[in-house]
């Protein structure tokens, strides 16, 4: 069956044969908060792109990241697993070989395979290239590099090259991640600047010092982030257009996400890992583009799980089932399978302190600190931003009771990995060991992962 679509701002018009299984493109993100977004409220113009596809297609308000940092947050997007599953937990270790990748699951169903990353941890040291014809890692940068351009014509490129067969194109950007700088065509940073210049590099002599910030230097550095989002965005949008013009004769199914947010001094704490609160955990989702017209321009509430995206491209994919523990969000978006809850694990970036789970359910989320072994708890309905505290509320205690018996079994799978963890360790060549150490993840001394003492009298998060 062939289908004329017709955009109804004009902006594009296609056909497709309904017959042939659709081409499938993941967009990830690194380090973009949801509400840096106007689809979840912000009232700058950061994301016209982004903003266009979620119109007519399906926004997920509260989707929430697996972990707040990169590297198992999206192992557990390309495995359909939690961190203490796949077990790619910190940087001395990768995917777990015995654990099936989507890009593997789609090439094994026919689809070519095809990837364009900037992040060394996404790249094939960490087990992320499994299932991929095509992974380009060349992109990969240092903190002060920008990418999008080149990842945008990189990505582009390998989708005109592929054959008749359907593809799955993951594009993964970094240029939202630290360290900052401007973008002067959108105008956000145009104000007073105190200490800073057009970059802000966490790689200060002193780090602390970006703990200390006049008000004038926070505004600043949101707004130079902003322009980050802005010139981002304004590449995701040419990818978009691009792969709609290439008229391949099948529907293009996009899905739009992001590994972690950002903390910007909200509890005294600058970037991204260890933390559970909804500034690194809480992040877009978008599924767009030639999905079923009864399902555009659907927002839904409920929290759910980026790890459910797996499940999700291997239903669009035709895949009956697809045995990942994710719910297919299709499924969510129409009320024929809803999520109970939403887990998050806490980072073990540079070591195995600090170690958290979260869950929430409907406006509650619970966060347990393993090591200290305590909780806290919220009502986002009353409390967006998580200050108020309940845990100590008596009239909670039901809800308290029920959230930590959710958490419970994840914690405990969580404390059996110490101190052994029989995960396959990362093979870094010494290109990847220095694009990791520029990222500032490997010692300079002797070329060894950080552990978590190498951070722990600061609170600049990697």
């Amino acid at each position: 069956m062939i289908v004329w679509v017709v955009v109804a701002n004009g902006c594009w018009i296609r056909t497709f044969d309904t017959s042939k299984r659709p081409d499938l493109v993941l967009v990830t993100v690194d380090t973009l908060r949801a509400d840096h977004l106007e689809l979840h409220g912000h009232p700058r113009a950061t994301s016209p792109a982004l903003t266009r596809l979620g119109r007519t297609g399906i926004v997920f308000r509260n989707a929430v990241a697996q972990a707040p940092w990169t590297l198992p947050s999206m192992a557990s997007l390309h495995t359909g697993q939690p961190p203490s599953v796949h077990g790619a937990i910190d940087s001395q270790h990768s995917i777990a070989m015995t654990l099936p990748t989507l890009a593997e699951l789609l090439r094994a169903q026919g689809y070519r395979t095809q990837a364009v990353v900037s992040h060394a941890f996404v790249g094939s040291a960490y087990g992320f290239a499994r299932g991929f014809e095509d992974f380009d890692e060349t992109l990969v940068q240092g903190h002060d590099g920008s990418s999008s351009q080149a990842l945008t014509q990189t990505a582009l490129a390998y989708f005109d090259q592929a054959s008749d067969a359907p593809t799955f194109l993951w594009v993964h950007y970094f240029d939202p991640h630290y360290s900052y700088t401007r973008h002067p065509e959108y105008g956000f940073a145009t104000g007073p600047r105190g200490r800073f210049a057009d970059t802000i590099a966490f790689a200060t002599p002193d780090a602390t010092e970006l703990l200390d910030l006049s008000r004038v230097e926070q505004r600043y550095m949101v707004d130079v982030y902003d322009e980050e989002i802005a010139h981002t965005d304004h590449w995701i949008g040419q990818l978009i257009d691009g792969i709609r013009e290439a008229d391949r004769d099948r529907a293009a199914i996009f899905v739009v996400t992001s590994d972690h947010g950002e903390a910007f001094l909200e509890r005294g704490r600058l970037g991204h890992g260890r933390d559970l609160y909804d500034e690194l955990i809480h992040v877009p989702l978008i599924v767009g583009g030639d999905i079923d017209r009864t399902i555009r321009g659907i927002m839904v509430g409920r929290p759910v799980e980026t790890s459910a995206i797996a499940t999700t491209l291997l239903r669009l994919a035709g895949v009956a089932d697809p045995a990942l523990p994710g719910i297919d969000l299709i499924d969510t978006a129409q009320s024929r399978r809803i999520p109970s809850f939403a887990l998050s694990e806490g980072s073990y970036a540079r070591g195995s302190d600090g170690r958290q789970v979260s869950v929430q359910q409907g406006n509650w989320k619970l966060i347990h600190h393993l090591d200290a072994d305590r909780y806290e708890l919220y009502n986002h309905a009353t409390d967006p931003e998580e200050r108020n505290d309940l845990i100590e509320d008596p009239k909670m205690h039901a809800k308290r009771t029920f959230l930590q018996s959710v958490v419970a079994p994840r914690s405990q799978a969580i404390r059996a990995m110490e101190p052994d963890r029989d995960h396959a360790r990362p093979r870094l060549d010494p290109d990847q060991q220095a694009k990791l150490r520029a990222l500032g993840y490997l010692d300079h001394r002797d070329g060894n992962a950080t552990t978590s003492s190498d951070n722990s009298e600061t609170d600049i998060l990697r």
